[in-house]
């Protein structure tokens, strides 16, 4: 058997995925920023009513439509979303989070929504301040 081998560094530049397209997929994209009790708060997180980030990333598609932040409607505008969200707050996040370059966080962002992925992004911004960013694809006709 001969296996090539993968290349875990450039598997994202892979521009023909379009599986998005195929399931006809747009995104809802997210952003809930909580204080650390309410981080922990796993029955609030549950609750479909609150605004607060659930716990299971597709659970934002059982959530009030006011929390949807933008609904993009291709990969490439949920990938501008995101980077608008991190140029935000990427002063303020750790130094885990910024050791992956920009190259490569909106590469790889680019190539999991083409691929039909869901996004979530979670960074502390302080040890009380938690900032969540979801971008979730549906198929649904909800606009």
């Amino acid at each position: 058997m001969n296996i090539r081998p993968f290349d875990y560094d450039a598997y994202w530049r892979d521009e023909s995925r379009d599986d998005w397209r195929r399931r006809g997929l747009h995104w809802h994209c997210h952003a809930s920023r909580m204080d650390a009790g309410a981080y922990e708060d796993d029955q609030a997180r549950r609750d479909p009513g609150s605004d607060l980030a659930p716990l299971v990333v597709r659970d934002w598609l059982r959530k009030p439509s006011r929390t949807i932040r933008h609904a993009p409607a291709t990969p490439e505008d949920a990938v501008s979303w995101l980077r608008g969200q991190w140029e935000r707050i990427k002063g303020q996040a750790g130094r885990e989070a910024t050791a992956i370059s920009d190259e490569t966080r909106f590469g790889t962002a680019l190539y999991d929504l083409r691929c039909g992925n869901d996004l979530c992004w979670g960074f502390w911004l302080s040890s009380s301040v938690h900032m969540h960013l979801a971008v979730v694809g549906t198929s649904q006709r909800c606009h």
